[in-house]
């Protein structure tokens, strides 16, 4: 019999002594030295990244609303603009907010091949907005666009919207509710379009039927005379969503009440003012700038701040005409995060 042999016969025979060898003892050693490797490279290695994964899952942490409305709620949006302002206003909006919209249009008073989406109206190209203008917009959604989106949004080239804000205050409503919410950024459902224009426009009883001077209180007008829900634009502690003005105005000129002041009379109800009046959950403001528009981009969706704990958020009820029942915003208690005393 050959070494070989011989050495498994040595292993397997139970009447020799009981002696270990140092081939023998081999494998136990390997299986200790590798166990020891493995706890020091977790040790040194991994554990830092495990450490740094949960602080990112505390600062990151999803909640209900870490989803995309998009195809849920679609809109349509449609922008007032003119030729001069297509360079600056209207490319700001179109590089911007526009870009979340699931449909942008731009009524001008000619088509421009730089500003996609423009529609070319025979108005004026004197004036950015007027009720002339307005009217053949809303003619020309109900003939062209009716059935390519749930919402219609109405804006101007001075205007910024959060469009995910939008969608969130609008989410508990189908578009078979007639229904509205503004301004500034007037938000209409399908139905409420259809019935402005089908029964509002044609008939002088119900809607304005000259077409000169501005839009402002026309277009509401005419839609609650024709049984349009005004919806609430208030969020749930009181304070209003959508703005005639941007914030940097609302805290120096127009910030102190002045009853005869264009701005307090136009709002149906006074705000409270300093920080605490802006919602957290605001959906538009007036009067921006193109130049600010970029800035507004930027500090929403692009300026963070490390650590900063998020809110808890959680979605509206859809909205069941049988209970008669409007759904209440979410309340958000953002102010406990807010000195008592800061003010701008």
């Amino acid at each position: 019999m050959d070494g070989k042999e011989c050495c498994f016969l040595d292993r397997s025979n139970h009447n020799q002594a009981n002696t270990t060898s140092p081939s023998s003892s081999r494998p136990v050693l390997f299986l200790l030295l590798g166990i020891g490797i493995g706890y020091l490279i977790t040790q040194v290695l991994l554990r830092p990244i495990m450490d740094l994964k949960s602080h990112r899952t505390g600062t990151e942490r999803s909640t209900l609303l870490a989803i995309d409305f998009t195809d849920e709620v679609r809109v349509l949006c449609f922008v007032y603009t003119k030729p001069t302002n297509h360079k600056t206003q209207a490319k700001a909006v179109l590089e911007t907010w526009g870009r979340r919209c699931n449909k942008l249009i731009f009524f001008s008073s000619r088509t421009d091949a730089n500003l996609s989406g423009t529609v070319a109206l025979p108005v004026s190209p004197n004036y950015r907005e007027s009720w002339l203008k307005t009217k053949m917009a809303l003619k020309y959604l109900h003939e062209h666009h009716l059935n390519d989106a749930d919402w219609f949004l109405e804006a101007d080239d001075e205007t910024y919207v959060i469009m995910e804000n939008l969608r969130y205050m609008v989410y508990p409503y189908g578009p078979q509710l007639a229904i509205y919410f503004g301004s500034p950024g007037t938000a209409m459902t399908r139905a409420a379009l259809r019935r402005l224009v089908e029964l509002a426009l044609p008939n002088p009883s119900k809607c304005e039927p000259k077409d000169a001077g501005p839009t402002a209180g026309k277009l509401r007008e005419c839609l609650e005379n024709v049984n349009v829900l005004a919806g609430n634009t208030y969020d749930s502690k009181g304070r209003r969503r959508m703005y005639l003005i941007e914030p940097q105005a609302r805290s120096n000129l127009f910030l102190h009440y002045d009853p005869n002041f264009w701005f307090w009379k136009f709002l149906a109800y006074r705000t409270q003012d300093g920080i605490f009046a802006w919602s957290n959950y605001a959906v538009s403001f007036h009067y921006v700038q193109h130049h600010y528009i970029h800035c507004f981009e930027y500090m929403i969706y692009r300026l963070r701040t490390f650590g900063r704990k998020q809110m808890v958020e959680s979605l509206p009820a859809k909205y069941n005409p049988a209970e008669e029942k409007v759904p209440e915003a979410q309340p958000i208690d953002a102010e406990q995060e807010v000195p008592a005393d800061y003010a701008y």
